[in-house]
Formats: structure tokens, C-alpha cells, sequence
């Protein structure tokens, strides 16, 4: 039946969830797609393509994500591939790292900001000081 055949040239929707309010979640939070926090969310770490937290929104925990914008409280580090947005209402303690970041006035951050607009994600390496005759060296 033709009616109800699949139809593949659709986009694919890559979701969007919502933590209201009233629930607080324990644990590690991952999705490919946008997540909208207004409750409480803690775990070691956050990881979604959009992370929005409401002004009533807590998250405890670091946070990977593409683009964050944040209204309510952040205790963490941010690490965001395109851009961190702190509205007015917003507090975040932990340091953020992004390539754009835009500051609303009232917005207050307790930690350490690096805006590199250059910079690329080198996943699984880390950065080690080498002996002054080298420079730093990139590790797996």
C-alpha cells in the first residue's frame, strides 16, 4: 500500500528532550540531539549536540556539546565546538572552552575562558610539556 510506504527522502530529526522542573536526574546524560534542562541534572559528565539550561535548570558535571546557552547554574567545565551563550540569569562555576562565547550583562562566570576561534578538537589526545629542546607534544 503506497499510503503507508516509508518515506526515505526525509531529514532525520536529530530529537529534543526536556528535564522539567520537578525531576532531578542522577548520572551521565548523552544524546545527539538537543537537550532542554529546567530540573536538575548531576553526573561526571554531559554530552549532547544542544545543551540549553532554563533559569530554574542546575546542571552538576562537565558538559561536551556543540553549542550550550545557558540561563541558570552550571557546576563544571564547558567544553562547546561552536559557541557558549550566558544570558543574564546565568552562573557558571568551572571553566569554559569554546570557539564564540557572547556574555550577557548580569551573566558571571567563576572560572577560566578560552575562546579559539581556530582551535580543532583533537579527540583521545592530551597535551604534555616536552624538554625545552621540543616543543609541546601531542600523546595518545
Amino acid at each position: 500500500m503506497a499510503l503507508f510506504a516509508r518515506r526515505t527522502n526525509l531529514p532525520q530529526a536529530t530529537g529534543y528532550s526536556v528535564v522539567d522542573e520537578q525531576l532531578v536526574i542522577r548520572g551521565e546524560i548523552s544524546t545527539e540531539g538537543t537537550i532542554r534542562i529546567d530540573g536538575r541534572i548531576e553526573g561526571r559528565l554531559h554530552r549532547a549536540d544542544t545543551m540549553i539550561i532554563g533559569a530554574h535548570g542546575v546542571v552538576v558535571g562537565d558538559i561536551e556539546a556543540r553549542e550550550v546557552v545557558i540561563a541558570g547554574t552550571i557546576e563544571g567545565n564547558i567544553v562547546a565546538g561552536t559557541r557558549v551563550e550566558i544570558q543574564a540569569s546565568a552562573s557558571v562555576l568551572g571553566d569554559i572552552r569554546s570557539t564564540a562565547m557572547m556574555l550577557h550583562e548580569g551573566g558571571t562566570i567563576n572560572g577560566h575562558v578560552v575562546v579559539n576561534r581556530h582551535e580543532t578538537p583533537v579527540e583521545g589526545r592530551r597535551l604534555e610539556l616536552a624538554p625545552p629542546e621540543r616543543a609541546a607534544v601531542l600523546t595518545r
